[in-house]
């Protein structure tokens, strides 16, 4: 009776080749996470004990078997955030895999160091949504870490990060939204409210704003509120600036449906009426307990299929990490609702 399970013995047992077995038991790093805790646990079964786990430093098997998802801000249950982990937790579920949630706050940006509880050596990947600082974006690529980002920086194209990138389409809907609205009502006026420079989605929907402006002869220039966010939630900041208007556009775009709210709460404060005085519309579609929200026009994200994409391009970059960074756009899907049609 053979007493001595050998390297051949575990790869006979995976139908694996030698080589790829002796490489896990060396820790080498040429080899896929579900690879390795296949040949660990073979190792276990057939009670292989010539390895020494300690000084080779061989992960556990659950260790790289966890992806990272990093935020800036706590999504609550309306953010887009929510529904994305909620698609990302389902479908790395049915490869055995889990997913941390770790929060990025600003003292982690100004200090550029990792939220405490991402340990680097035991994910397999890290997924980021609305991780919108530069320098902070670098020090994420720079952990060699297979990476993906869900809407990014507005400088994201001259960085040259080695990643990939997940987006929402957003000219080609906000300029189709816009165009049709302004041809149906014949308008001459129309203002863009949001932060263009926030990230990279803000300012690819000012772009769509913008070219749907010098396609129908729109004056834009005397109602565009372009400011850092910070300051939209400051009380009284909007309606002041609406105040210094000589007269409002005909129809207000924002950058997305939060500040959508905030400008049909100022109008209504001003006694304007919204569809009456002025239409608005928005971007994000996301379902809310707001009814300004759900009679809102705007543009929908599929929020499932980016939870969905975002798990199959980690999963790709995993299996390949040296492949070329990509770019993915998903459709979205313009809504006319109550408040303008």
């Amino acid at each position: 009776m053979k007493n001595k399970v050998t390297i051949q013995d575990i790869a006979d047992a995976l139908q694996l080749s030698r080589i790829t077995v002796s490489k896990v038991l060396n820790n080498s790093p040429n080899v896929s996470a579900d690879t390795r805790e296949l040949v660990l646990q073979k190792v276990k079964e057939m009670n292989y004990k010539t390895i020494n786990y300690t000084n080779h430093q061989t992960p556990e098997p659950l260790q790289m078997k966890s992806f990272a998802f990093v935020m800036h801000m706590a999504p609550d249950a309306f953010h887009i955030g929510s529904s994305i982990i909620t698609q990302l937790q389902q479908e790395l579920r049915k490869k055995n895999y889990t997913l941390t949630l770790h929060t990025i706050t600003q003292e982690d940006i100004d200090s550029m160091t990792l939220p405490p509880n991402l340990n680097k050596t035991q994910v397999a990947g890290i997924i980021c949504l609305e991780i919108f600082h530069a320098e902070y974006s670098k020090l994420l690529c720079s952990l060699g870490i297979p990476l993906l980002f869900i809407d990014a920086c507005v400088d994201f194209s001259v960085l040259n990060l080695h990643c990939d990138l997940l987006m929402m389409e957003n000219r080609t809907s906000v300029y189709r939204m816009l165009t049709f609205l302004c041809r149906k009502y014949e308008l001459t006026s129309m203002g863009f409210v949001g932060d263009k420079d926030h990230c990279l989605s803000f300012r690819e929907r000012y772009e769509g704003f913008f070219c749907a402006a010098n396609t129908c002869g729109i004056d834009t220039k005397p109602y565009q509120i372009i400011a850092e966010d910070r300051f939209y939630g400051q009380e009284g900041w909007m309606a002041r600036h609406l105040r210094q208007m000589e007269k409002l556009p005909q129809l207000f775009f924002c950058a997305n449906d939060i500040l959508a709210q905030i400008l049909i709460q100022n109008l209504n404060e001003l006694g304007r009426q919204v569809t009456r005085n002025v239409m608005v519309c928005g971007f994000d579609g996301l379902p809310t307990i707001n009814p300004l929200l759900n009679n809102l026009t705007t543009v929908r994200i599929p929020t499932t299929d980016l939870g969905s994409y975002a798990a199959n391009l980690i999963f790709s970059r995993v299996q390949c990490p040296e492949r070329l960074s990509s770019t993915t756009y998903l459709p979205t899907e313009i809504c006319f609702r109550d408040n303008i049609l």
